[in-house]
């Protein structure tokens, strides 16, 4: 009986904080048939229940990574090894998935197949930079020793495709969490139900 008191207590407290004491009065007087305010009632309260989908953190990320990716990158390395253009790629996937905020994956949401797909990309990446260098050391040794970028192998379309990717979700992650959606998009982004997610994935499988 005390349980069913509190709970009672609760759901009037949550209605009368939506709609304020006089609607409240008025939604005690409806009948039991009349159907329409109580489901209103139950659509606000479902509704203030959710958690906020898009996280400061998420903004901060897709707008700090999509200016790295657009930028010319300012890293020693990369000066070492003449600005080779795949060794950038490299370098900047490596980056979009250090800084990539992971707390806030959760099995199934949008946010883990973001970074599922860019996950993915970057390893592509790093695994063609690592092709470029193989002859040189098969192990993987030569990967980074921008001392020999000169005879690493030249940057094929594969590395770049996945690297335009990148960029392109990136992007329309960014649009989506600090734009509301207003912006320039490529349609490869699950937070906006982009049209062209399965092309990417599709080049994903390939790979």
């Amino acid at each position: 009986m005390k349980t069913k008191f509190l709970l009672v207590s609760t759901i009037v407290v949550i209605i009368i904080a939506i709609f304020g004491v006089r609607e409240f009065i008025d939604f005690t007087h409806v009948s039991d048939g009349d159907k329409s305010i109580n489901d209103n009632v139950t659509e606000v309260v479902v509704e203030a229940s959710e958690p906020e989908f898009y996280d400061a953190e998420l903004g901060e990320w897709a707008s700090k990574m999509h200016a790295m990716l657009s930028e010319p990158m300012d890293d020693p390395k990369l000066k070492e090894a003449n600005n080779d253009e795949g060794f950038e790629y490299y370098l900047k996937a490596q980056e979009v998935i250090r800084e990539f905020p992971k707390q806030l994956i959760k099995e199934g949401n949008e946010i883990e197949k973001e970074h599922s797909n860019l996950f993915l990309l970057s390893s592509y990446i790093s695994h063609i930079q690592f092709v470029r260098s193989a002859h040189i050391g098969p192990n993987g040794e030569a990967k980074e020793s921008t001392e020999l970028a000169d005879q690493w192998k030249p940057t094929d379309e594969y590395m770049r495709q996945a690297f335009e990717y990148m960029k392109q979700i990136v992007n329309d992650i960014d649009v989506a969490v600090n734009h509301n959606g207003e912006g320039e998009i490529y349609g490869v982004s699950y937070l906006l139900n982009g049209e062209k997610v399965s092309e990417v994935e599709k080049f994903i499988n390939g790979m």
